[in-house]
């Protein structure tokens, strides 16, 4: 009478934890592609939602809230004219610079905000800008996104996001308003390797189960 074998228990361990794991990130990925479906549709709602005043939300700025991708409109204060500062960034694979200035504000507890004006014209493929003088920002519509820099001349307190211009009245000469790169191009894999993680998790199940097989049906 041959003896029942029993499974190899490291083999066995091993094999439920790779198991474990692949089905694991499978149900993960699930999830995230969830939230990249609603997330993409929050954005696409904010973005193309009616602009609402600026200055009301600086409170909840200050609460630390996030209100990227809102869409907003806001008179700046009167200011003199004055050089912007400039960013360089690729575009169509040739360097070319964006515009900030300063939208002064009276509303506590921001001075203003960064305005992201757009593509200088003049800039393009020159690695280093030209100077750019610019009448001061008035009647600005457009989304707000995270501000990278905590330098602004002429605002000791900035607001913790860029205004990045859609529309602006009166328009600078020489200057182009330029979204940001779409939000949904960052989120292009997020949940997308699912059925890769069940297929790992189920390819190892298979192994397991031939290997008990065999193991159970030698030769004889």
């Amino acid at each position: 009478m041959t003896s029942r074998q029993r499974p190899p228990v490291v083999l066995t361990v091993a094999a439920a934890i790779v198991f474990v794991v692949c089905f694991g990130l499978g149900v993960w990925q699930l999830q995230r592609a969830a939230w990249k479906t609603h997330e993409l549709a929050r954005v696409a709602g904010l973005k193309h939602a009616a602009p609402i005043p600026l200055e009301p939300l600086f409170a909840q700025m200050a609460k630390g809230d996030d209100l990227t991708f809102t869409h907003v409109v806001v008179d700046c204060l009167p200011a003199d004219p004055g050089p912007a500062q400039s960013r360089l960034v690729s575009d169509k694979g040739e360097w070319i610079a964006r515009l900030l200035s300063a939208c002064q504000l009276d509303e506590p507890p921001y001075q203003g905000i960064v305005i992201d004006r757009g593509f200088l014209a003049a800039s393009r493929g020159q690695p280093n800008p030209p100077a750019a003088a610019l009448p001061a920002p008035e009647h600005v519509i457009g989304v707000l996104y995270p501000r990278a820099s905590s330098q602004m001349a002429g605002l000791s307190n900035p607001a913790p996001f860029v205004l990045v211009v859609e529309q602006e009245m009166p328009s600078p000469t020489g200057v182009t308003p330029a979204p940001y790169p779409d939000a949904g191009d960052n989120l292009q894999y997020v949940g997308a390797y699912w059925l890769t993680w069940f297929g790992l998790a189920g390819a190892v199940a298979v192994v397991y189960a031939a290997m008990l097989w065999r193991r159970s049906h030698p030769k004889p």
